[in-house]
Order: C-alpha cells, then sequence, then structure tokens
C-alpha cells in the first residue's frame, strides 16, 4: 500500500533527471555558509484574503517573512527572487538579488515595491532562482512562498528532479492554497528533500516561514523513524524493540473494524507511561502491531496514519503479554487511475481524496468544497481513511474526473477513474534555418463566445518543447518571442497524441559596438531594440556584448550604450524575413582611465557633463571610463582632499588623466 497525506508529499516518482543547475561534486563538503533563495509570488492571487486577517496574503507573507529573517543565523547567504510581478505573463521571472550574506533592508525593500499582476510562472521561477544559487559545495536551499500552483502549464516534477540532481533542496509554504494546487506542489519538497508548510490562516504563516527559513540556515538534523513515509503492507517494517513475547509487556493491533483482523502495514505508534509527567514515551516508532516488553501499569496507547488518530488507555500486568486491539473505524480505498480509450494508467495526474462529509450526494460534487484528505501523484495508490464521505478527484492536465464514495467501517474498497483526454506536443522552428527560440512562449485557446475576440486561453507555457493534456476538441495553438509569432489550428480526439511544430518567418541580427572602427567595446554594453512600425510594440533588451537576435521583419531602431559612462550610438534598420543583418555601432567616444598620483587613498570618482549632471560615477581605485566627445568636470573625493579637473574628449582616443599632480 502506497500513501500519501497532507504535510506529507506524493511518493512513487521515476528520477527523469534533466540537469539545469550545477550539480554539487560528489563528496563535496560546505566550504560555505548555507546559501537560500526566497521565491515569493507575485502573482495577482496574492492580493487575496487569508482567513484571520483583514490584509492580503501578500502583506501577511511578507510581515512574516521579515519577522523570520531576523531570526536566522546571520552568516546565512540569502537573495529573493519572484514572479508575476511586473507583466503577469508566463515569462515574468526575476532574480531580484543573488544568495550573499543577508541585509535584511536590501532584502526587504524588493518586497515593499511588490505589485502583484496576472499569471504565475512558478516552475519557471524556481528554475531560475536555482540557476542563481553559488555551486560552492555549501548546502543549497530554495524556499517558495506562494498560494496557488503553477498556472502556465509547466512541469513541477521534471523540475523536482532536476533539483534532486543538483542537491538542491526545496522547501514550500503554500498559502491557503486550493486542494488540488496543494496536491499538486507535493512532488516538488518530496523529490528534493523539503518540507511542505500547508497555511490555512494568518497565525500560520509566522511558524511556517520561521521554520522553513531555520531548516533552510541550519544543518538539519536527520529526522527520527516515526516520520518517515509507511512502507507498502507485506514489506519488511521496523521492529520493535523486543519482538519476544516471553515476560510482561504489550502487543499492540491495529483493526479496521471491531471483529477484523489485524492490519498488515505500519502506523506509526506511541506508548506513554500514565502519570508520568515528562517521561519520554515508552515506544515511539513506526511499526507493524508491535511487542513491547514493559513493566507493568497504565499505559496510553496512540496509533496515526494520514487522517487516522486513535488512543486508548490500557492496564499492563505483570504475567505475559498484555494485547491491546486499537479499533480505526477505518477502510482502505485502492483508487486506479487510467485515460478511458486506451486504459493505460495516468503517469503524471494527481489522485486527490477530499472530505465531502454528509452535505455531498451523489456523483457530482464541488471538488472545491471539501478539506484535502490525501493525495498521490501517479496512476493508483491505496488510501486509508476514517469511515464517512469522499470526493475522490483524478486531474491531469486540463482533464479532471470525479466520483463521490463512501467508505465504512473494515471496508477494502476499489475504485476504477477514467479520464477523457489527448496529449498536444508543441515544438517552434525558425524558417531558414535562422536559430532556434530561445523563451518560447506557447498558449492553447479555445472557442468562448462570451470572452473579447470569441476566444478564451486556458493555458501557457515556456518549456522550449510543450506538453498539454487537453479534453478532445479544437484548439488554438500559438508560439510567441519577442515580435515573432506563429499560429496554427488543431482539433484532437480521444486518446491521441498529436504534435505540432510551429514555423516563423523571422530575420537574424547580429549586433556588436566599437569605441572606434579598430577599437571593440568591452562586454559592459546593452542594447535596446524598438519596433517601429509595430501595432502592439515590444521593446528588447540585452547585456550581450555581442548578441544573435531573431526579430519579425519590419523597421527597428536599435541602441547601444556602455555601463561604464555615457557613450552609445543609435541606428534605424529594416529586417527582411530569411536576412541576416550583422551591424555595428560605433560610438563616438573615448577611453579615458582615471589615477590619483600617488595613489595615496582610496577614491571616489565623478564625472560630470557640461551642464554639471554626473554621467558616471565608481570607487573603483583606478576606473577607465568611456565617454562621449565633450568637455568634462572629473571629481576625486579623498578623506583628505577634493581633486577637479576639466578635460576635453575627442572621439576615438585612448588616454591617461592623472589627478593630484599639479
Amino acid at each position: 500500500m502506497r500513501r500519501c497525506y497532507r504535510g506529507l508529499a506524493a511518493c512513487g516518482l521515476a528520477w527523469a533527471l534533466s540537469p539545469i543547475v550545477g550539480a554539487v561534486p560528489a563528496l563535496a563538503q560546505p566550504s560555505e555558509a548555507a546559501a537560500v533563495i526566497i521565491v515569493f509570488d507575485g502573482s495577482g492571487s496574492m492580493w487575496g484574503p487569508i482567513e484571520g486577517s483583514r490584509q492580503s496574503k501578500l502583506v501577511v507573507a511578507r510581515d512574516s517573512l521579515r519577522r523570520a529573517l531576523a531570526k536566522i543565523e546571520p552568516q546565512t547567504r540569502v537573495g529573493l527572487a519572484s514572479f508575476g510581478h511586473r507583466r503577469g505573463d508566463c515569462g515574468d521571472v526575476e532574480v531580484m538579488r543573488r544568495a550573499e550574506p543577508l541585509e535584511l533592508e536590501r532584502i526587504s525593500a524588493p518586497l515593499d515595491k511588490l505589485n502583484p499582476r496576472g499569471r504565475g510562472p512558478l516552475t519557471l521561477a524556481l528554475r531560475e532562482a536555482a540557476k542563481s544559487l553559488p555551486n560552492d559545495g555549501s548546502r543549497r536551499t530554495l524556499v517558495l512562498i506562494h498560494d496557488d500552483a503553477d498556472n502556465c502549464q509547466t512541469d513541477l516534477c521534471s523540475l523536482a528532479t532536476e533539483l534532486r540532481a543538483a542537491d538542491v533542496k526545496a522547501h514550500v509554504i503554500s498559502l491557503a492554497p486550493k486542494p488540488e494546487d496543494l496536491a499538486r506542489m507535493t512532488c516538488l519538497p518530496e523529490t528534493t528533500g523539503g518540507r511542505l508548510f500547508y497555511v490555512q490562516n494568518a497565525e500560520q504563516a509566522d511558524a511556517a516561514i520561521e521554520d522553513a527559513l531555520r531548516l533552510a540556515s541550519n544543518k538539519p538534523q536527520p529526522a527520527p523513524a516515526a516520520n518517515k513515509l509507511p512502507a507498502p503492507p507485506g514489506k519488511a517494517a521496523a521492529a520493535a524493540p523486543t519482538p519476544s513475547d516471553s515476560g510482561p509487556g504489550l502487543l499492540v493491533r491495529a483493526l479496521l473494524a471491531d471483529g477484523n483482523e489485524p492490519v498488515d502495514w505500519p502506523l506509526k505508534w506511541t506508548v506513554s507511561p500514565v502519570g508520568q509527567t515528562g517521561a519520554p514515551p515508552a515506544f515511539q516508532g513506526r511499526a507493524v502491531n508491535p511487542s513491547l516488553a514493559l513493566a507493568p501499569g497504565s499505559y496510553r496507547i496512540e496509533a496515526q496514519d494520514g487522517a487516522i488518530a486513535v488512543a486508548q488507555t490500557v492496564e499492563v500486568g505483570d504475567k505475559g503479554r498484555t494485547v491491546a486491539d486499537l479499533v480505526l473505524n477505518a477502510g482502505t480505498l485502492r483508487v486506479k487511475a487510467q485515460w478511458q480509450k486506451s486504459g493505460v494508467p495516468i503517469g503524471d495526474g494527481v489522485i486527490t481524496v477530499l472530505d465531502a462529509g454528509q452535505g455531498t450526494s451523489g456523483g457530482r460534487g464541488d471538488a472545491r468544497g471539501g478539506a484535502l484528505v490525501a493525495s498521490f501523484r501517479g496512476g493508483e495508490t491505496t488510501f486509508l481513511l476514517p469511515t464517512g464521505r469522499y470526493l475522490v478527484l483524478v486531474e491531469d492536465g486540463m482533464v479532471r474526473a470525479q466520483r463521490s464514495i463512501v467508505v465504512p467501517a473494515g471496508s477494502k474498497g476499489r475504485v476504477e477513474m477514467a479520464l477523457n483526454g489527448a496529449r498536444l506536443k508543441l515544438a517552434a522552428a525558425v524558417r531558414d534555418g535562422l536559430g532556434e527560440l530561445e523563451q518560447p512562449l506557447f498558449s492553447i485557446a479555445e472557442d468562448d463566445p462570451d470572452a473579447p475576440g470569441g476566444r478564451r486561453q486556458i493555458a501557457q507555457s515556456a518549456e522550449r518543447e510543450a506538453e498539454f493534456v487537453v479534453p478532445p476538441g479544437t484548439y488554438y495553438v500559438a508560439v510567441r518571442q519577442g515580435g515573432l509569432e506563429g499560429h496554427e489550428v488543431v482539433a484532437v480526439g480521444p486518446g491521441d497524441v498529436v504534435r505540432r511544430q510551429l514555423v516563423l518567418a523571422a530575420g537574424k541580427l547580429l549586433l556588436e559596438s566599437r569605441l572606434t572602427a579598430a577599437t571593440a567595446a568591452d562586454d559592459a554594453v546593452s542594447y535596446r531594440i524598438e519596433p517601429l512600425d509595430a501595432p502592439d510594440p515590444q521593446v528588447m533588451t540585452t547585456s550581450r556584448a555581442t548578441p544573435s537576435l531573431l526579430l519579425a521583419s519590419g523597421r527597428y531602431r536599435v541602441e547601444a550604450r556602455s555601463h561604464l559612462g555615457n557613450a552609445g550610438a543609435v541606428r534605424e534598420i529594416d529586417l527582411k524575413a530569411g536576412q541576416t543583418l550583422k551591424l555595428t555601432l560605433e560610438f563616438a567616444a573615448a577611453s579615458l582611465r582615471l589615477r590619483l598620483a600617488g595613489a595615496a587613498s582610496e577614491a571616489f570618482w565623478v564625472v560630470r557633463d557640461e551642464a554639471g549632471h554626473a554621467v558616471w560615477a565608481t570607487g573603483q581605485q583606478e576606473p577607465t571610463a568611456k565617454l562621449a566627445a565633450g568637455r568634462y568636470l572629473i571629481e576625486a573625493q579623498t578623506q583628505e582632499k577634493h581633486y577637479r579637473r576639466v578635460v576635453d574628449v575627442r572621439p576615438g582616443e585612448t588616454r591617461l588623466l592623472e589627478l593630484g599632480n599639479d
């Protein structure tokens, strides 16, 4: 029997390794302080309320995070990332601060400006945050604070295996999520060895965030055996301290219902002496009907397994084993989920069990109306459930099925759930073999007369090769990158696996910068590419020294600017589909190296133009400025003296300017 419950993660995932972050070398010992990136949800749902507070989930989580950061070990390196907070699309991810020694104000400042907007590319944010973690042998952790699952159709569980391969642990704080969203999150902490914190109200947020950061900053202690997931029935379980039945003691057994045979899978047992305040348990661990050597006396016995928790007090005699049967008042439910047409078990779907109470009747309850009882990722599992009425929900992508189930005491039920769906696999290519899309954004829409334009977008993915699970039907698929777009109409039937490659017409723009005709600019340069004839222009920026960009045909304004001064250049170009255009932007600028005579002390440099505006400033000892032709005031401030000199800069020159020698 394989089971997963709220607070535990989904079991039984196959490791499909696809590394995205540097793996820690084998046997590496931590050489640096622990590094943690906090990934904070900036999607629009964070403006929603949470029980126990008049503030939004954003404010509650932000305030709890500040208090928790003030308590962690000061040498911990902490970074910050967010998603959905600027444009609100599925590519909206930002690593705001890399993992550096903790400075509370610098971490808090971006959170104060956070303005949640649209969708939540949670998986992409975790991926980018993981890439920014140092690869120096230190303990590396991601702490995700969110309220909903990723709604950009990306595969969180696949990312989890990549993080595990790179020795990156992930703790998840889920703020009052929908039950089905919580179920989708379980594979992340389970796969990486982290913890899932289910926060139902504002009061629980402080403890959850503080615990997650404490685990990330301190060396975690080995988990006790009682916290491990149960072994399947029939497999070897943890042995009780004294398996022998000789001498006084206690044999405890668990029964599904009165009169049943004892169960044959391990439960978590706690046996404690009654009336001995502060005394440790006589036994605590996971075992199958343990037999314990105990002194005569009164004992409280507790048995737990997921949603099951029962207890009773027994009197242990002085002759032989006392047998105590605990009635669980429960039943087992085996759920098998498969595709309707092929009968093949679902692979990446989620089976969720919700408490339907006594108010739900028939087979069509509201999947969001009951509390989460258990969840499992995969196609078949068995749940141990208290007697009652439940709603079993199976989901894979946008396809779902549900059924109302009653679990009597002592029952061993079985239910098969069939999903009617298809798989749509999308890729993109550029016509004429000009290159590959680096950050494609795939989307799927369907007809909806009530939506603007008569179509409603139902899913997005920022993966290079996107896969969607959808009900049978006709869909409008699209791929976008910058100003490039490709579209197609696709029909899928039950059980189909449909592959489509969307082909885009583009031109390639190769950029480089030069100070003069013979001198290339250094790497400290950025480019801004603005469409001039597009109805909805999307400006592109890049800081690569010699970028290669795929663009839709049209007219563009290209601007290059040095980070080391005010040098820049602008050109307007026409780019045609299928064309490769190499553009060199030449700065009418000079390279000016600055030095203080004698270098007696550190200096802070400021370069001002003729209007007195500061065009560049630095605290480097001997900086080099890239300046457009013109007249400048060069200032150097030390602790002892303020130096000033006016200079004329000519295009193409490279010179050394030394202050303090006149």
